[in-house]
């Protein structure tokens, strides 16, 4: 048995892991967190064989210990009752993430990846650290709410600096949200610098790019796809920035000294799974510049064919490995 955790909705990627997962005949369910505690149930009980967990929801009864893979998605966030008052969803929200936590390591099984994982992988300065130690080149870069440390990172910085998020790239103000992308540097921005005492500022040595390069790792497979976005002006600091599907893309062979690095990388942060941000400069140079242990990876598929769902597939269906 397969077992998806993630909000269904809207979500390409759980809609094409189904369907091919259907086409090879594998039994697997999609369950979705937020539908506890209100319509499904977890009992974590002693047993004379140890601790078992029992999953249940709809027309569905899971005994956690037979689930041979485990696809972590993109969980949806715990539905409370609103019979409850706004200290009690505190408390009753922290009393299920711990269940969840506990009931989830507990899980003898291949996780694509193990979320204690990917929350250890998401601090992004120990991603840097890591890559620069293993031998990808990083650009030069300072975290800081220290305002004369940042200005004079940015005045040790020629060719320009850019700002960019550690974490969730969104702000949700009361009427509106506000989506953060990496941003360059301009002289009005200097004038505002004492607002990084704020919080951790992440600056960044600017690099010049011929193009970005998405690679996506499912444990020892590789793919790398590059995306041409310099032609586009909004898409020149931060491809996010433009319409995604207007962006040439095309898949690439990487070097097998830095293929090799990626795959590596995801291994040594405890993933089977990563996507792995480079930039290609105009003089040949790739720049690492980030990894998300739960990114997006749908697009790359749909632009260039490149068979993405196949390798997640092939990976939670093949035999459970020790590690």
């Amino acid at each position: 048995m397969i077992l998806i955790i993630s909000s269904p909705k809207g979500d390409g990627h759980v809609a094409s892991v189904a369907a091919e997962l259907s086409s090879r005949g594998e039994d697997f369910r999609i369950y979705d967190p937020a539908n506890y505690p209100a319509s499904s149930t977890v009992t974590v009980e002693s047993t004379s064989k140890g601790v078992r967990a029992t999953l249940r929801w709809a027309e569905f009864d899971l005994d956690l210990a037979h689930i041979k893979s485990v696809w972590y998605r993109r969980p949806g966030e715990f539905q409370l009752s609103d019979e409850l008052t706004a200290e009690e969803q505190k408390w009753a929200r922290s009393e299920c993430d711990h269940l969840f936590k506990s009931v989830w390591s507990g899980m003898h099984s291949r996780w694509v990846s193990d979320p204690r994982a990917i929350r250890t992988a998401s601090a992004k300065v120990m991603q840097l650290d890591m890559a620069a130690e293993m031998g990808f080149t990083v650009p030069r870069f300072t975290v800081t709410n220290d305002v004369d440390a940042a200005a004079r990172f940015i005045s040790s910085c020629r060719r320009g600096v850019i700002v960019k998020v550690l974490t969730y790239p969104f702000i949700a103000y009361p009427q509106q949200g506000c989506r953060l992308y990496t941003h360059l540097l301009t002289t009005e921005d200097l004038d505002q610098i004492e607002s990084v005492r704020f919080g951790p500022t992440f600056l960044q040595e600017f690099v010049e790019k011929e193009m970005d390069v998405r690679v996506t790792v499912f444990g020892e497979e590789l793919f790398a796809i590059g995306i041409e976005s310099t032609g586009f002006e909004d898409a020149r600091i931060d491809f996010r920035r433009a319409e995604i599907y207007d962006l040439p893309h095309r898949v690439l062979d990487l070097p097998k000294g830095l293929s090799w690095l990626c795959v590596e990388l995801v291994r040594r942060l405890g993933l089977r799974f990563g996507a792995i941000d480079l930039i290609l400069t105009p003089d040949g140079q790739y720049f690492f510049l980030e990894i998300n242990p739960n990114g997006q990876w749908y697009w790359l598929e749909l632009i260039t064919g490149a068979p993405l769902t196949k390798s997640l597939c092939d990976l939670l269906t093949s035999e459970p490995d020790t590690t």
